[in-house]
């Protein structure tokens, strides 16, 4: 097991981390599970203990979008913005417009859970807690079974890298699995606990390369390596407690949806026990030696219309690699470049926020693009 520990002081967690990290909460409403964003920066967040899927402007108000479900459980948006919810104990996954209208209803046996989009079409991709399964849902309405390997236990949290990698999470035993297309796992890591009223994996994220879950009992964030096995660094949390400020200080409250918005360098959690929906900013992993040629990175024009221009103003690198990543986490443009220069055509790219990954060969940046 690798890599467990809390950054006690302001100068260890800088050494991995570009720019500080802040939480701040949002206190309207009850939320409590899973989250989503839509395509304009709106927040869901579902009320298991309760009927209601919450909708938070990004701002923080927060109204109520759907109510007077059972269980409102996993969410997950297709790409005409059609919001799916996860109704655990009700036994149905329904589908509703951004109007909070009803579109379909598929009922479903087994307490489905966690919920993400394909990652090659609109398909549904869920997970069903009590039938140990992850499961397809067709656009049509058809549902097939992806994995039925005994090494499901209480699946929850399912998530796609940017390569189209699935990855389960199991809430029982809190180990996360790699899915194989024949829909065999491979073991990643099974996170630690501490006990309490719930020794539990709650939801996985992607972003920045890492996947991200949380640990109920423990009130503990951890990011997880998923090119190794038990590789896994302990990121936020402590005793429970809902304070905010600075991460390394910041406390949670049984810590349970995760949700990474790679374009804004934010997380975003759903506390169990206290309801509030906390935010987590300025999330940049990175090489700290590379911190100093931040101030010597240009990209203009941000925002950018039909195309960008990346400039390293001291003419220090040659060469450097660049990929750009949609809010969603998948990779979407990446080429190695040669010249100091150069325009990146984003004629094609749709409105909105993407983050700049640039790799030289003192390390790896992260910045935020516009559209």
């Amino acid at each position: 097991m690798k890599n467990l520990f809390l950054f006690t002081s302001a100068f260890l967690f800088g050494h991995l981390f570009l720019s500080a990290q802040t939480v701040t909460t949002f206190t309207e409403g009850t939320p409590d599970d899973a989250i989503v964003l839509d395509n304009d920066g709106n927040i869901y967040c579902s009320n298991y203990t309760g009927d209601t899927v919450f909708k938070f402007s990004p701002t923080g108000e927060a109204t109520a979008f759907i109510t007077g479900l059972n269980t409102p459980n996993g969410l997950a948006f297709n790409s005409n913005q059609e919001l799916y919810v996860c109704d655990g104990q009700g036994n149905k996954i329904y589908k509703y417009d951004l109007a909070g209208n009803l579109l379909a209803t598929y009922p479903v046996t087994g307490h489905p859970s966690g919920i993400v989009k394909s990652f090659d079409d609109d398909s549904m991709i869920f997970t069903l807690y009590m039938g140990n399964l992850i499961k397809r849902l067709a656009p049509d309405g058809t549902i097939t079974t992806v994995s039925s390997s005994s090494e499901l236990s209480g699946p929850v949290g399912i998530v796609y890298d940017e390569n189209g990698n699935l990855f389960v999470g199991n809430y029982n035993n809190r180990k996360i699995f790699k899915v194989q297309k024949n829909g065999d796992l491979e073991y990643i890591a099974q996170l630690p606990t501490e006990g309490g009223q719930y020794p539990n994996l709650g939801f996985i994220a992607y972003g920045q390369g890492k996947l991200w879950g949380t640990i109920m009992g423990n009130h503990k964030i951890y990011s997880i390596n998923p090119n190794a096995v038990d590789d896994y660094t302990l990121f936020a949390g402590s005793t429970p407690g809902n304070n905010d400020g600075d991460i390394s200080v910041a406390t949670f409250n049984i810590p349970n949806g995760i949700y990474f918005d790679e374009g804004a360098c934010t997380m975003y959690i759903t506390d169990f026990g206290s309801k509030n929906l906390r935010i987590i900013s300025g999330i940049t992993l990175g090489n700290d030696e590379f911190s100093e040629a931040e101030n010597n990175l240009i990209i203009v024009p941000n925002p950018a219309k039909n195309y960008f221009e990346i400039q390293f103003s001291d003419k220090h690198f040659t060469t450097f690699e660049l990929k750009i990543y949609d809010t969603a986490g998948k990779l979407i443009y990446e080429n190695n470049h040669q010249e100091i220069s150069h325009k990146i055509d984003t004629s094609s790219l749709k409105n909105g926020t993407y983050l700049l990954e640039i790799t030289t060969e003192e390390g790896t940046l992260r910045k935020r693009l516009l559209k």
